[in-house]
């Protein structure tokens, strides 16, 4: 394996000689349209109203203004914006009140059919062209040091770098590619299709498609003056096969996202080739379920389009037959899909269900490739990729100790149905988890070791069965008939498991949502994980392991978990459940200490879990040298007072509503919460682990934005830094003796962070009988921290053990069509911005520590995407119903 030393981002920026010199008009919505769709909007049935300016439903009309006329740069979701539409000509006038009026009929006014939109709204103004220079090259720093790019760099760059090599052409290792451009986004960042969707069936008869997507976006970090624009590949799978389940997010009915597109122009030729966004709503009511489109581009299209279009029934029983049609409706794949498999000759398949064929995540190779072709045609407009960055040199170690409890003792109860669920925990126990059995009977099992395990095994009976489904089409009734049922079982739990003296780990056997699904019954997961916490239960949800096959085939005896009859993946889940068990049940590593801190440390974190619309969870867990970890919720009229208490018992305090508070309401409270968590009047040493998302809202903790974080000047939360009149107080290292501060940001945060890999050249033969050494560059995976400005970092994950796809493989070449089955595993970055440290602290020692907080579990071996703290924290979210 090479030694990569040095990192390369799939990021380009801007040389210190590029221009890039855009021409062009600009132009706001007329007030006289606007107090016209205004007033029609307001009388609009059922529109929900909000709490500030309540806007007009503009998302499908910048899809829309998009889409028919290629002149047109940029679009914003705001029409009162001096910047709305902004184009290389004037745009045709009757083009623009053809789109306006059709957004009006189906959008705005629904309940107006027979408003002739047309003509009023050309009534009621005229757009007003403003013609305009800018240079897409050009912008100023903020305080900080940290680029400033003016808001039409963000709008206009990421859409005119996806046309300009649209019109250019891209090949990837020698294949031509044809190029599609995405949805337009609010935020400026646009995407491109890499050609049109492929088929692809493996082995065992799974079908779908998928096709890869080149996304451009802007992104600016701390303290660095260059902007950075991300190339990020990803893919999009889709389905061809009728779907059996689609899972739900959230608290709404399940969503699917859908594709549309049209070969010749969903309204004339003059169109660009694009692709649209619409979605899709699943309603599920007892034994039927029923599909409609999400208010959007789609119901627009119908108003306009000279093709028929998609059928919401071809789209749900046959839809690789809906993307092929004229008018194509492509059937998004999300993680949790499952699809069915087709009867042969009027005979059932041996399964009945598969996932999606096509594996996700690419290769190093294939990003660096995407990266190397898409910079050789930006090369002309100044575009080049980000500098290697080297390993930060750092004397913290990558890898902290991790220390146990020595010799604990917890007790799980495991509510098993089946034998062969019991017998399997009992193996992993054994066999996984490193323990020697000393008891086992029907109903308990002992083990010892490097900790004492008892699982003592309870029968649920039919507790653990699907919930009813009611088939009353009355909303209200519904509501109350699940209520009822969902109040029958939990009377029926407290009644047979009563309520414990102290918390312990809970492992419940139960069927997936795939399964509540099919059996047309509601998953009772969301139930046990809100009822059995009040018990002082934590719960583990674990799906029943199946008997063994009695005639294997080779390849199932070779997956054979050794000396056993269960299958690897089986006892892997099983020793899973029972590590995340022990993690709730409070078996957790020490806290490490920092390099150069001798005496005690504080870690600290303040994890804002989303509650529903509109409402968080504050949560704040403190890890001490010298005690356990501690949580704590922030005060609310329904619970005045809260204490720290020990993270075993914040699940029951989570269930039982605790902590919730209205985000727009609350922003003083919050930040006074937050602010205590700083510890102001300690002086001991510690640590705040503080996530970008959320916290950095303007009435929060604005100190925590990119372009206001000064390093080592301390801004507290709720302080207005946009009001000229306020001068905030700035708190130094010395006015807080010990603290430090850690901004953290995500990569699923917008994408903001972006993926590295390791770079390294070495000398090879130009041939095999040549002696001549020639150099090349070669790509791979890499883990640590590299340093990419005075205090910002990103921190790298290592590639976990499940996944060792080999280097050489490629997704790229449609000659290896094969390679798309296979999953490949893309590096996790974690952005980490020490942003306030003391007089002789190392950054860079900071940002290593915090790196290798990430494998610093007892119940992982992988890596994740948090640091240990921050990890435990976001995990509390499941309880939060």
């Amino acid at each position: 394996m090479p030694a990569y030393r040095s990192t390369q981002a799939t990021v380009l920026t801007f040389t210190p000689e590029a221009t890039w010199p855009v021409t062009g008009y600009r132009t706001t919505c007329p007030p006289g349209m606007l107090d016209l769709l205004e007033k029609a909007w307001d009388t609009r049935p059922g529109r929900r109203p909000r709490s500030g300016p309540d806007y007009l439903p503009t998302r499908s009309l910048r899809d829309l203004l998009t889409l028919i006329d290629p002149e047109i740069t940029s679009v914003q979701t705001n029409p009162r914006d001096p910047a709305w539409l902004r184009s290389r000509t004037e745009v045709d006038p009757d083009l623009l009140l053809i789109a306006l009026s059709a957004w009006a009929s189906a959008r705005v006014a629904p309940h107006m059919p027979d408003t002739d939109w047309y003509s009023q709204l050309e009534g009621a103004g005229q757009l007003e062209w403003i013609p305009e220079d800018l240079d897409l090259t050009r912008h100023d720093l903020h305080a900080n040091g940290t680029a400033n790019p003016p808001n039409h760099v963000f709008n206009l760059l990421p859409s005119l770098v996806a046309e300009h090599l649209t019109s250019s052409g891209l090949h990837l290792l020698g294949h031509h590619r044809d190029l599609r451009l995405g949805p337009t986004r609010a935020d400026g960042r646009r995407a491109l299709h890499l050609g049109a969707p492929e088929t692809l069936t493996d082995e065992d008869g799974s079908a779908g498609a998928s096709v890869d997507v080149l996304t451009f976006h802007l992104e600016t970090v701390p303290g660095v003056p260059e902007v950075h624009l991300h190339v990020d590949l990803n893919m999009t799978r889709l389905a061809t096969r009728p779907v059996e389940y689609i899972p739900r997010r959230g608290f709404s009915d399940p969503t699917a996202k859908v594709l549309l597109s049209a070969k010749q122009g969903f309204v004339h030729r003059r169109e660009r080739p694009m692709l649209l966004q619409s979605g899709v709503t699943i309603r599920r009511r007892g034994e039927s379920s029923t599909w409609t489109w999400e208010p959007g581009v789609a119901e627009i299209l119908a108003h306009l389009t000279h093709h028929q279009p998609p059928s919401l029934d071809q789209l749900r029983t046959a839809p690789g037959d809906a993307a092929a049609q004229p008018f194509a409706a492509h059937l998004v794949h999300s993680t949790g899909m499952t699809y069915r498999f087709p009867e042969k000759d009027g005979t059932p398949p041996a399964r009945s269900v598969h996932d999606h064929p096509v594996g996700h995540g690419y290769q190093p190779r294939d990003h660096m490739e995407v990266l190397a072709q898409v910079a050789r045609q930006l090369a002309e407009k100044g575009l080049a990729p980000l500098a290697p960055t080297p390993k930060a040199r750092t004397r913290a170690k990558s890898l902290l100790p991790l220390e146990l409890p020595n010799a604990p003792t917890y007790e799980i109860e495991v509510w098993a149905s089946s034998d062969r669920t019991w017998q399997g925990l009992q193996v992993a126990a054994a066999a996984k988890l490193g323990l020697t059995p000393f008891r086992s009977t029907a109903t308990s099992a002992g083990f010892t070791g490097p900790l004492n395990l008892t699982l003592n095994r309870c029968n649920p009976q039919d507790l653990t069965a699907g919930l009813p489904r009611s088939t009353n089409p009355d909303k209200a009734a519904r509501r109350a008939e699940y209520e009822r049922s969902e109040a029958e079982r939990a009377g029926r739990i407290v009644e047979s498991f009563p309520r414990l003296a102290a918390p312990i780990a809970c492992i419940v056997e139960m069927e997936g949502p795939a399964y509540f699904s099919r059996t047309r019954q509601r998953d009772p997961k969301k139930l046990f994980k809100k009822t059995l916490p009040a018990l002082r239960r934590n719960v583990q949800c674990l799906r029943p392991i199946t008997p063994a096959n009695p005639n294997p085939s080779k390849a199932a005896l070779a997956k054979r978990f050794a000396d056993t009859d269960f299958a690897t993946a089986d006892i892997e889940r099983a020793a899973a459940a029972l590590n995340d068990a022990l993690r709730q049940a409070g078996h957790l590593p020490k806290i490490a200490v920092p390099q150069g801190i001798s005496g005690p440390f504080e870690l600290t974190t303040v994890w804002l879990a989303p509650a529903g619309e509109r409402m968080i969870v504050p949560i704040l867990i403190r890890q001490h040298t010298h005690e356990g970890p501690t949580a704590q919720l922030m005060p609310t009229p329904g619970s005045p007072s809260e204490h720290p208490m020990p993270l075993t018992t914040l699940p029951e305090a989570l269930t039982a509503g605790r902590g919730r508070l209205a985000t727009r309401t609350s922003r003083a409270a919050l930040a006074e919460f937050i602010t205590g968590a700083l510890a102001l009047d300690s002086t001991a040493d510690r640590l705040l682990l503080v996530r970008r998302a959320r916290m950095s809202d303007r009435e929060i903790w604005p100190w925590l934005q990119d372009g206001r974080i000064a390093f080592d000047q301390l801004v507290l939360p709720g302080v207005d830094m946009t009001d000229p009149a306020v001068t905030p107080a700035i708190r130094k290292p010395g006015d807080q003796p010990g603290l430090r501060i850690i901004r953290l940001r995500e990569r699923s945060d917008r994408d903001a962070v972006p993926r590295s890999f390791g770079v390294t050249e070495e000398m090879v033969r130009a041939g095999e009988e040549s002696e001549e050494l020639i150099p090349v560059t070669k790509y791979g995976r890499f883990s640590g921290v590299v340093q990419i400005g005075e205090r910002a970092f990103w921190g790298i994950n290592p590639r976990s053990a499940q996944n060792q796809t080999a280097l050489g493989v490629t997704k790229l070449d449609p000659a290896e069509p094969g390679n798309r089955t296979k999953t490949c595993s893309n590096p996790t970055s974690l952005e980490i911005v020490p942003a306030f440290l003391q007089a002789g602290d190392n950054p860079a020692d900071w940002a290593m520590y915090t790196q290798a907080q990430r494998r610093l579990h007892a119940h992982t071996t992988i890596a994740t995407t948090w640091p240990a703290i921050a990890h435990l924290a976001g995990l509390m979210e499941e309880y939060i119903l």
